[in-house]
């Protein structure tokens, strides 16, 4: 696949991806007893990111092109289980609209938000319909930068201090205190990639910045970009 992550379906997230995980201030450090971490492909965006366009710039992502996504982790608390690390899982496909906030002086770095939720649905399920569903709600936020590591291409990272997904399949004492979503397409075309991770655990922390919060997160180094106007 020709584009930013190419190497992601090959190695863990840990050695590929730099991501900050956002999670909950909390008094004690929270542990993840649960993560959940899967990637796949998107459709080509590239040429429809113009923040010099201002204000009213919207483009479109299509998730999970093939309805399929690999899971690298998934561990305790989801409910229905799931079969395991380094598994395909079927997913809906999904649609997500980003539209331009704000960017640096000469338009390289930029802040673009949802303005629809953006669902991964997993057909992880039992015969009484449970599944789980992890949703970034619109109005999150993303950081983006064009060429990142002299790459041809533009790549989007959630910004700080954006709110937690929200997710159904786990436990009612269960909470999410950590996530990860970048994406990111390059040229020639050919498809853009994305990484997402989600950290649960049955304490409930009040809410904090951590890095290098679960599983396979523990060795992401942080690439998130400092939002200017």
């Amino acid at each position: 696949m020709k584009n930013l992550f190419k190497y992601a379906f090959a190695l863990s997230a840990a050695t590929v991806f730099g991501g900050a995980v956002v999670a909950s201030p909390a008094k004690a450090l929270p542990t993840a007893t649960g993560s959940l971490s899967f990637q796949d492909g998107t459709s080509d965006f590239f040429f429809d990111v113009n923040p010099e366009m201002g204000m009213g710039d919207t483009f479109d992502v299509t998730f999970n092109m093939g309805s399929i996504v690999f899971v690298s982790t998934a561990t305790g608390d989801f409910n229905p289980p799931f079969e395991g690390a380094f598994t395909t899982e079927e997913v809906l496909t999904s649609t997500a609209t980003f539209e331009y906030v704000s960017s640096n002086a000469n338009n390289t770095e930029f802040v673009y938000e949802l303005t629809n939720d953006l669902v991964f649905d997993f057909d992880n399920g039992d015969n009484d319909g449970n599944e789980s569903v992890v949703t970034w709600l619109a109005g999150t936020q993303f950081d983006g930068m064009f060429n990142m590591m002299g790459v041809n291409g533009v790549e989007f990272n959630l910004a700080a201090g954006q709110p937690m997904p929200v997710v159904t399949g786990i436990g009612e004492d269960v909470s999410v205190i950590a996530n990860v979503l970048q994406f990111g397409d390059t040229q020639p075309t050919g498809g853009g990639s994305f990484l997402a991770q989600v950290d649960v655990t049955r304490s409930v922390p009040e809410p904090t910045v951590l890095f290098g919060l679960g599983v396979v997160t523990a060795g992401l180094v942080t690439s998130r970009r400092q939002k200017k106007s």
